[in-house]
């Protein structure tokens, strides 16, 4: 009988040492360090909200949310284990494909909102910046990029150390500075300086913003305590963008009053056009545009031509750690090769415990994937409600939302948006004399012809029937009228052939330009509209403009 409880002693260290199968749900809560890439403000709204709200809390975590420093580059707090988890933007995939094992948990900003700040409002264009004394950080790669693509490279610019102040802009010591559009441009609207903002995404560069990452080494060594911190950071985001005020609020009373109220709802309104909540869920990634990120920084001489980005989404379904069960199985074993009747009651439970933990897993992986497709179906749903079925280009619906937020920007940056409308000449006589196909093509070489023809920030939509739009950002009215006479006489010299023989066609069109004719959206186009029937009127095959309203045709 002795000799039966020492084997089950050892049998009960056995079962011990197996335990840490569900040790994740017991174990203290873990302290981390999330380094933010900018002092406190509106910028981190939804780490401070995950924080006040109890979600980190209930995911078992003690967060410290550490501001920057001087000289202290997130990127390397993570790296080098000061810190479990950082904020980084697109440079990451820079990084990435430079060895530098860091991994992407979710993107809070769909757009980044860096941008190129220049005192007064008078420059056309970036490259009126040549020699001109401008203030750069090193890891501002995106507007390296930017410059690069624009034929602006660093050696014609005077670059001068940060000193993260305006003041320096409003004073003329530098002609322009590297900031933020949801934040910068609150100060200098107040002080009613004059300004101008030269955006990458102006010269075809749409980089992601602000972004959550952690490093490679604890993305392997727990990857489920890494998805509880991401799942936790989102619903604080969440939360955040539901309640601005609140947050503003609490960043004031718990992080300093660096900026007023007024300055954080500001930068809280811009977030949310970066973000479109409305119509991308907050933290999703989109690989592709990771993608085209690193081609970006190839094409401008920042990575070689062989890159790899492998590893840089994150991916919470890699496994865990099980060599302690399989150390705790074999003792158990061995126990139960001494203690046989206890053993074999035991060595039941632990098939029917390992038939559960596989049918979890199963089921887990089951559910992620069909999770993972349900996404897709949303993306692409989505994508095809904004896309005429025809042609390929962005629908009316998807038109009356861009040009809304594209003259709102447009406003608070003080430049011109030209506006398109375009008609075919005679296309019911085409279809009734070629056949509803000839007609469906001439619609399909148009649409591809004018997205060839135009520029990476301009927007080409199908209105409806024959009529396209086009919204052309920082286009005076003469730029459009000339871009639309190429169109029209390009269309009229084209021939088409639906077996049979070649036919010719023509194309009338209206010019708008903001503000000069129409301050909404409904005036523009009301005005375009216009300037369209007069050049249909006027005999077809032709352009005219709002301006020329009153004149003869």
């Amino acid at each position: 009988m002795m000799a039966f409880c020492r084997w089950c002693g050892l049998f009960c260290a056995a079962v011990l040492a197996a335990a840490p199968l569900h040790a994740q749900d017991m174990r203290p809560a873990e302290k981390v360090v999330l380094q933010l890439k900018w002092k406190h403000q509106f910028q981190f709204a939804g780490y401070y909200a995950a924080l006040k709200k109890g979600y980190y809390r209930d995911a078992g975590f003690v967060v410290d949310i550490r501001e920057a420093q001087d000289g202290v580059d997130p990127v390397d707090s993570v790296l080098k284990g000061e810190a479990e988890f950082g904020i980084g933007a697109s440079e990451l995939a820079l990084y990435r494909a430079q060895g530098r094992p860091v991994v992407v948990l979710a993107v809070i900003l769909q757009h980044s909102p860096l941008t190129l700040i220049v005192r007064g409002g008078g420059l056309n264009s970036v490259h009126d910046l040549e020699g001109k004394r401008i203030m750069l950080l090193p890891q501002e790669t995106e507007l390296y990029a930017y410059l690069e693509r624009e034929k602006l490279p660093r050696r014609r610019i005077v670059e001068v150390p940060h000193s993260f102040s305006t003041d320096d802009l409003v004073k003329g010591r530098v002609d322009a500075l590297s900031g933020y559009s949801t934040d910068e441009p609150y100060v200098l609207k107040r002080l009613g300086v004059p300004y101008s903002l030269f955006s990458p995404r102006s010269g075809g560069i749409d980089f992601y913003g602000d972004t959550l990452f952690t490093s490679e080494a604890l993305v392997r060594r727990d990857p489920q305590r890494v998805a509880a911190f991401r799942e936790a950071s989102l619903r604080g985001w969440q939360y955040a963008m539901d309640n601005p005020g609140e947050i503003a609020d609490l960043i004031i009373e718990r992080y300093g009053r660096r900026h007023s109220r007024e300055h954080l709802l500001f930068e809280a309104e811009e977030m949310r056009r970066l973000m479109q909540p409305h119509l991308i869920s907050v933290g999703h990634i989109n690989p592709g545009r990771w993608r085209s990120i690193a081609e970006v920084y190839a094409e401008a001489g920042m990575l070689p031509a062989q890159y790899s980005l492998d590893g840089f989404i994150f991916d919470e379904t890699l496994p865990r750690d099980l060599s302690r069960l399989y150390r705790g199985l074999a003792v158990a074993i061995l126990a139960i090769a001494l203690v046989t009747l206890f053993a074999w009651r035991q060595a039941v439970f632990n098939r029917r415990l390992r038939g559960e933990v596989t049918r979890r897993r199963d089921a887990n992986e089951r559910l992620q994937r069909q999770l993972a497709e349900i996404q897709g179906l949303q993306e692409q749903l989505q994508e095809q409600a904004l896309r005429d079925s025809l042609t390929g280009l962005y629908n009316r619906r998807y038109f009356d939302d861009v040009l809304e937020r594209e003259l709102a920007l447009a406003r608070r940056q003080h430049y011109p948006v030209s506006l398109v409308m375009i008609d075919i000449d005679h296309f019911k006589q085409l279809n009734d004399s070629h056949g509803h196909q000839a007609g469906d093509a001439v619609l399909r070489e148009l649409a591809k012809y004018l997205t060839d023809n135009s520029r990476a920030g301009d927007l080409i939509c199908r209105w409806g029937g024959e009529e396209f739009v086009a919204v052309m950002p920082h286009t005076p009215l003469s730029g459009a009228i000339r871009r639309a006479e190429f169109w029209r006489s390009s269309f009229a010299a084209h021939p088409f052939s639906f077996g049979g023989p070649e036919f010719g066609n023509t194309l009338s069109a209206g010019v708008a330009v903001w503000p000069g004719d129409g301050d909404t959206p409904e005036d523009l186009l009301r005005a375009a509209d216009r300037a369209l029937y007069r050049a249909k009127s006027g005999g077809r095959n032709r352009v005219e403009s709002a301006a020329q309203e009153g004149q003869p045709c």
